[in-house]
């Protein structure tokens, strides 16, 4: 009886283990508060939720295309792998949230799922450190640094669980399309805002230069 006791508890916490795996892997694809949600019944559509004002950064790589055709598969995925990994531990520093990557581009938002007031701040304050860090990598082809664009728009959005084999917390609206051509037309190592950031943002802790009109194609 003592052997078959000692073997339960084992295979108990072994249990356990593999439960907290589990849920560390789930928070990582959605919300932690979400997936709680979720996993008291409630269905997808239930988690899906309107938020009056966020802000989201799109960024990616500047000619990395060009740099993908000069170095093997190997090396790429260790460059982007060395670069999401950094800007992972910046998502943790600054409070906000990454929602997805795309080959080379990386998005986060503040101000969703979790409301706050700050959200324009905490993202302008990642996308400096962003800036900052990616000085440290370098193009295995040439030993350069790499470069990355930077773009951020603030708006309101529809986010909510979507999919079924690799469900996702997803954003929806033209907040998200006018954040990505934020980045598309920014330059390399600066962070292209948008009117609407700027707004949000306190002038008096934060330095702005014009860039004149640039043309945006957004939904009507």
């Amino acid at each position: 009886e003592l052997q078959k006791s000692k073997q339960l508890e084992e295979s108990m916490k072994k249990l356990d283990s593999e439960m907290k795996r589990t849920d560390e892997l789930l928070y990582q694809m959605i919300p932690k508060q979400v997936a709680d949600r979720l996993r008291k019944g409630e269905a997808a559509v239930a988690t899906c939720q309107d938020f009056d004002c966020v802000t989201i950064l799109f960024s990616d790589v500047v000619t990395f295309t060009e740099i993908s055709s000069r170095i093997s598969p190997m090396e790429v995925v260790s460059m982007l792998n060395s670069m999401y990994s950094m800007f992972d531990q910046l998502t943790e520093k600054h409070k906000v949230y990454k929602v997805e990557t795309i080959g080379d581009a990386y998005m986060v938002v503040s101000g969703a799922p979790d409301i706050v007031d700050k959200h324009a701040e905490n993202i302008c304050d990642m996308a400096l450190d962003m800036v900052d860090v990616i000085g440290d990598l370098k193009d295995p082809s040439t030993g350069q640094s790499l470069r990355i664009r930077v773009g951020i728009h603030s708006g309101m959005v529809v986010a909510g669980v979507v999919g079924l084999k690799m469900p996702r917390y997803c954003l929806f609206g033209d907040t998200v399309n006018t954040a990505s051509r934020m980045e598309s037309t920014s330059e390399a190592l600066k962070i292209h805002i948008s009117e609407k950031t700027k707004e949000r943002l306190n002038e008096m802790d934060w330095e702005f230069s014009e860039r004149g009109t640039i043309p945006v194609k957004v939904r009507k």
